[in-house]
């Protein structure tokens, strides 16, 4: 089922309101409705994995079929071998003999996190200086904030969902989801609008 517009007629734009409360549907719609979606998806997954465990089984996937034919197949993924270093005074002198080794001088990541958080702005001087101790910091770069992220976060009201349910139990939103594809209609509205 969908709120697919039948005519196909072009939708005009959004107005910035529209288009906030269609976007805190979807945020309501998503955080209700995916995962009980999520759980299904995963439902294959436990039973899988214990036939793959189990010593008398051979099975390592299972075919989804419709009508007996297979649509699409679910396999347990097996990770691959991978190599580390285990043992770092071992390796750094095979690494010297083949004249693969070599001295790195560079401040201690303790170091350069506690001053990049004890930094700030000294807007007299335009520099950048410890916070705790006025010091200047070289080699540090200000990149200034108070720009626009690219991300929106959302906080919902009090009573917010609730109402924004209660208006698609009421048919409200119709028309702002029109083109969702496989969103149900509102429980007890016909389908047809």
């Amino acid at each position: 089922m969908s709120y697919d517009d039948v005519k196909q007629t072009p939708e005009p734009a959004l107005s910035l309101g529209d288009a906030a409360l269609l976007s805190v549907f979807a945020k309501l719609f998503k955080d209700h409705v995916v995962p009980a979606i999520d759980e299904k998806i995963a439902a294959v997954k436990g039973p899988l994995l214990a036939a793959y465990d189990d010593p008398e089984s051979s099975t390592k996937s299972v075919d989804a079929k419709v009508n007996g034919v297979a649509v699409a197949t679910h396999t347990v993924a097996i990770s691959k071998d991978k190599y580390v270093v285990g043992d770092e005074d071992v390796f750094n002198e095979f690494a010297e003999e083949k004249g693969e080794a070599e001295a790195i001088i560079q401040a201690r990541p303790a170091f350069r996190d506690a001053m990049i958080k004890r930094a700030a702005y000294d807007k007299a001087t335009g520099e950048i200086v410890d916070k705790l101790t006025g010091e200047v910091i070289p080699g540090l770069t200000r990149i200034p904030g108070g720009k626009p992220t690219g991300s929106v976060s959302l906080r919902w009201k009090d009573g917010g969902q609730e109402a924004v349910m209660e208006a698609f139990h009421e048919g409200q939103l119709d028309g702002l989801l029109r083109g969702v594809p496989m969103l149900p209609a509102a429980p007890g509205r016909d389908a047809q609008h």
